[in-house]
């Protein structure tokens, strides 16, 4: 250890000292410049009158030939002239004596076959068993830089070749572990980002090792000759790679296309130098580099400040870890307009290019280590709002239930949320609803309740458990005050409104509270209590439901139904009973309405009313609606064998209205049991109507043009007006039984039939009235002109068998009603 820091020390002192080297007299230093490039060492030697004497710093220009004489004045005993200061070129060392080369050493990257100390520190002897030489050096480089020489015995240069070996394999070792290093986690992780960075690395390592001769300690020699010739496009190729890595770690990550389209851009252009710069003459190939560095740079520039303001501290990371790179960049630039600073280029180039690498691994590291730390948060976090989540609640609830605490869950749901994003936007939206949620803990907080979220006691959670569901824990036994109080903040906070376009948006809350120990003694029953209450539409003027276990029974109910109706469609459990429908005119049988039944073998008899609502929710109306139309134009082909004007009528959910699959279908059956269209009458309730209005026209249109005809159903009960009914031209409308059961007493009622018949008449309309469950009310729709009825004075709606058995009964009579009071 102690060697390794002893050789460091001298390799700083040699470079701090390396431009004073020849401050003693024992040596005359001359220079002439060959802007000609063809002089030899002979004619040289030959103009020595034409040299003139430097001192110290030596500067040399690309493009022209610079030689240098060293020698000495006085009698000193075997010292080497070494060559410290590292250019991008070639250095031609001849050894003199009485005008002759004694000794030649020609040094150049291309040349790698060469021992590694000519390529790391050149050197050639100036005195040797009491023999002085001159040393000729000549200089042809690429770039303009200045050149530092020493003298030396050979047991300094040993040293000083010692402390470079040394601090070009720490450099190189560095480059190539973390390469290494990233690599594996490239390929383990199958993360392109890595791979690049990993490419990166490995072309500033040979481009630095072709600079230094670290390459030659390193490759064979063919290899390290074939990166010195072609350094420049390694050098173009590494920022390439440079422009992957921001792509990736920026660009990719924030999904910007128009930076993708930038970055595509730039690499070809690079991609473009590379290929331009072969066939020219290495001299230009600075122009290339800098032109290369300027797209690199600029690229930089436009992507990391367009993301500052958002990602500070990712984007003054990335500026840290390329700030040496730059410097360094912007040291050779001032070199070309002959700015110099007395340090060695090579030293500083392995330096900052080191201190680049590892600036960027630490990054690396960095954004690894953020970026586990963010998928953390967000696994208990929602990402748009940062709120804890479900996973939160959920620890939470099971924390207070182990330790067996009292508390009260509140769940709320924004109402106008929905709308919010419909009109502004999901980051509108997140951003309107962030500062609600801040604002309500806020205000929460100062009412000293608590809540267990892994926070402090004085700080009250508020969970998102989705996109527009949200939960408050109370601690403490339940109160209804306490639950007022809560309800109170939130309403007020929510109903302010969000400004749309100058206008308020009046956001209302559904809100469902339960409580453990008393609705449940566990998290997942408290989160369904919740629900459950709040599903449940509070009573009266109250703003929140509490849960009721009447409640959770009619839901169990409810899930038992819609898991056991698909099974009762495909088990044939259903069936259809026929009401008999008679013309009031003439008491001869029109037809029949088929009703759905369902008979189960654990629920009982499960009534439509009860069984439609949950097909619609829960997506088997549809299958049950085809299940009606086929069983029923089925049915229909067997009672028009009895009674050839036989018409049928059927129910469709409003969910059907305008479904093109139900139209095929019913042509398909029209077809196949060659029945007559007119004898068809689907009817849609009124509220449906309303529901579809924007596509019933069409729908109309579609069932007019296969022959059936449309009845609306229960009219009266619904919304729809006068002009609407006109436009859409109901075949049939069919008064609802709550006004006829007792029109025989209600004026109110008799009125509104009567009113009702006319109209109808007056749209072309034909009039059915169900619900007819007495004599007087059949004579009084009688005198109202009402076309058709049905009710339980008539029939009650028989299974088809009994249907056909009635049917052949009433075959024959004239008057239906006169039979039956007969």
């Amino acid at each position: 250890m102690w060697l390794y820091v002893k050789n460091i020390a001298l390799f700083c002192m040699l470079l701090i000292c390396s431009y004073g080297s020849f401050a003693s007299q024992n040596y005359i230093i001359e220079q002439v410049s060959d802007t000609s490039n063809q002089l030899t060492i002979d004619s040289i030697i030959d103009r020595s009158a034409s040299f003139t004497q430097t001192k110290g710093e030596i500067r040399f220009v690309k493009g022209e030939t610079l030689w240098i004489k060293v020698a000495s004045v006085s009698e000193l005993a075997n010292e080497s002239l070494v060559v410290l200061g590292s250019i991008e070129g070639t250095l031609k060392l001849y050894q003199v004596a009485s005008g002759k080369v004694a000794a030649y050493k020609f040094v150049s990257p291309e040349l790698a076959h060469l021992a590694p100390n000519l390529h790391i520190l050149p050197s050639i002897t100036l005195s040797a068993d009491n023999q002085s030489y001159d040393v000729y050096i000549k200089v042809q480089a690429k770039y303009s830089g200045m050149l530092s020489l020493s003298v030396m015995s050979l047991e300094q240069y040993r040293e000083a070749l010692n402390s470079r070996l040394f601090i070009a394999g720490v450099s190189s070792g560095i480059h190539y572990f973390i390469a290494f290093f990233v690599l594996l986690m490239a390929i383990s992780q199958s993360r392109k980002g890595l791979a690049v960075l990993a490419a990166y690395f490995v072309c500033v390592s040979i481009q630095t090792g072709a600079y230094n001769g670290a390459n030659n300690l390193i490759f064979p020699s063919e290899l390290a000759s074939y990166f010195a010739v072609y350094q420049s496009q390694i050098y173009l190729l590494s920022l390439i790679f440079a422009i992957l890595f921001l792509n990736y770690f920026v660009v990719v990550k924030r999904c910007d296309p128009k930076y993708t389209r930038l970055v595509s851009a730039s690499i070809w252009a690079l991609a473009g130098l590379a290929v331009l710069i072969s066939p020219l003459n290495a001299q230009h190939s600075l122009v290339f580099h800098l032109l290369g560095s300027l797209i690199c740079f600029l690229l930089y520039i436009l992507v990391l400040q367009n993301q500052f303001y958002e990602h500070k501290r990712e984007v003054v990371a990335i500026v840290i870890a390329w700030l040496p790179i730059f410097i360094f960049k912007m040291y050779v630039v001032m070199n070309q307009f002959g700015m110099y600073v007395s340090i060695d280029p090579s030293v500083l180039n392995q330096v900052f290019i080191t201190l680049h690498v590892v600036l960027l691994a630490a990054y690396l590291y960095w954004h690894d280590k953020n970026k586990k730390k963010q998928l953390l948060f967000y696994a208990t976090h929602d990402k748009d709002t940062g709120a804890p989540n479900r996973y939160m609640l959920q620890q939470s609830l099971d924390g207070l239930g182990k330790s067996q605490k009292d508390h009260t869950l509140l769940l709320f749901r924004p109402l106008v949320l929905q709308t919010i994003r419909l009109n502004m936007g999901w980051s509108y939206a997140n951003a309107h609803l962030k500062k609600l949620l801040m604002k309500v803990g806020e205000q929460l907080n100062t009412y000293g309740n608590t809540v267990i979220a892994g926070h402090d006691n004085v700080h009250t959670a508020i969970y998102r458990l989705d996109d527009s569901l949200f939960a408050i824990v109370l601690l403490g036994k339940f109160e209804l005050s306490q639950v007022e109080q809560f309800v109170c903040v939130l309403s007020a906070s929510f109903e302010e409104g969000v400004d749309f376009g100058g206008d308020l948006l009046v956001d209302q809350l559904e809100i469902g509270v339960a409580s453990n120990p008393i609705h449940a003694t566990n998290a997942d029953s408290l989160i369904q209590c919740a629900m459950q209450a709040m599903a449940a539409k509070p009573a009266g003027t109250h703003k929140w439901q509490l849960f009721d276990f009447g409640n959770s029974i009619v839901s169990q109910r409810r899930i038992k139904i819609a898991s056991a109706l698909k099974v009762a469609i495909e088990r044939e459990q259903l069936s259809l009973y026929l009401q008999p429908q008679l013309r009031l005119g003439t008491g001869r049988v029109y037809g029949a309405e088929a009703l759905l039944r369902w008979h189960h073998p654990e629920l009982g008899v499960v009534p439509p009313s009860e069984f439609i609502p949950v097909a619609e929710s829960s997506g088997i109306i549809y299958e049950l609606t085809e299940w009606v139309i086929e069983t029923g134009l089925k049915q229909q082909a067997e009672l028009v064998q009895l009674l050839p004007d036989h018409t049928l009528s059927l129910n469709i959910s409003g969910k059907d209205v305008g479904r093109k699959e139900l139209t095929v279908q019913l042509i398909e059956l029209v077809n196949q049991y060659t029945l007559v269209p007119t004898q068809i009458v689907l009817e849609v309730t009124e509220s449906a109507t309303v529901e579809n209005e924007n596509t019933l026209f069409d729908t109309l249109g579609d069932y007019r043009s296969i022959g059936l005809r449309v009845a609306i159903d229960d009219f009266g009960t619904g919304y729809s007006s006068l002009a609407y009914l006109s436009q859409l031209g109901f075949d049939k409308l069919k008064i609802d039984k709550r006004f006829v059961m007792d029109v025989e007493s209600s004026r109110t009622n008799q009125t509104i039939c009567k009113a009702t018949c006319d109209m109808a008449h007056s749209l072309g309309s034909v009039v059915v009235a169900e619900g007819i469950e007495s004599e007087q009310s059949y004579r009084q729709l009688q005198q109202y002109q009402c076309d058709i009825g049905q009710g339980y004075f008539i029939s009650r709606p028989l299974p088809f068998e009994d249907y056909k058995k009635w049917l052949h009964r009433m075959i024959e009579v004239e008057d239906v009603i006169h039979y039956l009071t007969s």
